[in-house]
């Protein structure tokens, strides 16, 4: 493998770091248009997280998979991530503070993305992606933001930021799983590749 300038010969690092960078642009992308749009997530809420049918890519959980390898317990949370629960294994109902993602600065691209992007309709124009609480219990702020967002208002675009994780890597970045499944197989990419990497080092 070609080693470029600040990267290092570790394949999964460097996947990682810019599937950090990506996140850190998308948040800066959503710090901006919560800013203008005035929209915001109910705190403690959640509920997004309840939903039983959300997919994801394996890359955009690949930095969590790491961090919780680099803690010793990967084996331990691919285990719980495949034991059939339809719900986010990151998700825990009892946590207490403004959110109930246990892993929030590790959450995948499609956490972040709910609630504050869009997706063009067949009219080529840009609906906004959020929930029902936040479109009724601030319907101002969602109808103004809904009609600025096609003319002077800037929000990210989901498929936008999914195109471009999918250019970090199209494998892991381009099949969309049930969100443990993606979770799993974040997992089981990072202690494969660790796995024989160690044992190559030995």
């Amino acid at each position: 493998m070609e080693i470029k300038s600040g990267q290092t010969d570790d394949r999964i690092q460097n996947l990682v770091n810019q599937v950090r960078s990506l996140h850190a642009e998308l948040d800066a992308e959503i710090r901006s248009f919560q800013s203008a749009s005035g929209l915001h997530c109910l705190a403690g809420c959640g509920k997004c997280c309840l939903k039983p049918d959300i997919e994801a890519t394996p890359l955009e959980f690949l930095p969590l998979a790491l961090s919780l390898y680099h803690e010793g317990v990967a084996a331990e949370w691919q285990k719980s991530v495949e034991s059939g629960d339809s719900i986010c294994k990151v998700y825990n109902e009892g946590q207490s503070g403004l959110g109930k993602c246990t892993r929030y600065p590790d959450r995948g691209m499609i956490c972040r993305l709910f609630g504050y992007s869009a997706r063009k309709n067949k009219y080529s124009e840009k609906e906004l992606i959020t929930c029902q609480i936040i479109k009724e219990d601030q319907r101002e702020a969602f109808d103004e933001a809904s009609a600025r967002i096609n003319s002077d208002m800037e929000v990210p675009g989901a498929a936008d930021f999914y195109a471009r994780l999918r250019a970090i890597d199209a494998g892991l970045g381009g099949v969309q799983l049930p969100v443990n499944r993606a979770i799993a197989m974040a997992l089981d990419v990072v202690m494969t590749y660790y796995f024989y990497k160690e044992r190559e080092q030995a």
